[in-house]
């Protein structure tokens, strides 16, 4: 059977499976008695375990807020809301976006050292212990992920459709081809037909703030889909 100390590494793996609470971030690396007295290792091991859970955490509390600063985006009733919501969702984005490549680091380093302490010691019972452990984190993680970029990219497509309200605004004559030329090309150089539109038609100050505003957004997305695509 397990020994006392590898059922206290059993009973860790169970904590690791459940969710994100604050106890279990604080808990620190076991005793020396916990971790079966010479089995330093296991002490520096579990330390590694729960900075990457913290670092979870956080990353789970971000993309929370993230979402948040998505609703003041899409809800911004002027340029000036708009810049303050997308300016927070950069902030937060850039943090968890340092933090998200920081665990996938210590992730693939703790693979590498699960791997050397496997050769190095056979059969061992914290070996298994160590492997099991660094799957349910790089599960959960692959997890947390996945659901970061579900917010984002449902965030660009609601972003994406408030822009296509705006170009039907400026130019109601304007084709599906026309909008995604200008939404998939660069934001400065939108297309001919959209900028003529905007010089001759009437109300040009409100044309020329839907197109500033038509760009800034575009910008964004473009900030987003780079965004996305670091994760990978």
């Amino acid at each position: 059977g397990l020994s006392a100390a590898d059922r206290a590494m059993v009973d860790r793996l169970d904590e690791l499976k459940g969710g994100c609470s604050t106890s279990d971030i604080e808990m620190g690396a076991p005793s020396r008695q916990q971790a079966g007295g010479a089995s330093g290792f296991m002490a520096v091991f579990f330390q590694e375990v729960n900075e990457v859970k913290a670092a979870m955490c956080t990353i789970r509390a971000n993309i929370a807020r993230i979402e948040a600063h998505h609703g003041e985006a899409l809800g911004a009733i002027s340029a000036e809301q708009g810049k303050a919501a997308t300016a927070k969702l950069e902030q937060e984005m850039g943090g968890t976006n340092a933090l998200a490549k920081k665990v996938r680091s210590q992730l693939k380093a703790m693979d590498g050292a699960n791997k050397l302490f496997a050769k190095k010691n056979p059969g061992a019972s914290e070996a298994r212990i160590r492997t099991n452990m660094h799957a349910t984190l790089t599960r959960k993680f692959v997890d947390l992920m996945a659901e970061y970029q579900e917010v984002q990219t449902r965030y660009k497509s609601k972003y994406r459709e408030r822009v296509e309200r705006q170009y039907r605004i400026v130019k109601p004559t304007v084709t599906q081809d026309e909008i995604d030329a200008a939404l998939d090309g660069d934001p400065s150089n939108q297309p001919e037909i959209f900028t003529q539109t905007i010089l001759q038609g009437p109300g040009h100050a409100q044309a020329r703030n839907a197109l500033a505003d038509i760009q800034d957004k575009h910008r964004d997305i473009l900030k987003l889909e780079a965004s996305i695509a670091e994760l990978h």
